[in-house]
């Protein structure tokens, strides 16, 4: 595949609503557990839909179209977090080169991101990258977790 990203939906994709979309990135799975809580009790009654993404970087040299590790197990993972809620979820894997990089082309202008991040005194690299998408219009919430 020449593009320089590639998409899988894995779940069916939510009906369009005129509702609140919230992108939740995935990390690591004890954050992700923790963004989706957060977003169930923010979305209780309103409508929200939630993009799960998870970004899997590919290292240069092999081709975006077959990633190192096995796509089966990148989908299952990301499936067993997202029935793990009971909110209308669409989950996506996105392949690329660079994980922020690739997490910036699938939001939309504006977009809201919901993130986990580790609590810290200091300024950590979510932190760090939840200023960028300020930056780049985006409306960013941060869950701290201990």
């Amino acid at each position: 595949m020449k593009n320089k990203m590639a998409a899988q939906q894995l779940l069916a994709p939510a009906a369009v609503s005129t509702g609140l979309q919230v992108v939740i990135p995935h990390r690591k799975p004890e954050l992700t557990r923790a963004a989706l809580k957060y977003a169930a009790g923010l979305a209780d009654g309103l409508g929200v839909r939630l993009r799960l993404i998870d970004v899997h970087v590919v290292p240069y040299g092999v081709p975006l179209d077959m990633p190192t590790v096995n796509p089966k197990h990148i989908t299952r993972r990301l499936r067993n977090l997202a029935q793990e809620s009971t909110l209308d979820i669409s989950a996506e894997v996105v392949y690329a080169r660079d994980w922020e990089q690739g997490f910036r082309r699938v939001l939309g202008p504006g977009s809201l991101v919901l993130m986990a991040i580790q609590r810290a005194w200091w300024r950590t690299s979510e932190k760090r990258l939840a200023a960028r998408l300020r930056k780049l219009g985006h409306q960013v919430i941060w869950v701290e977790c201990s």
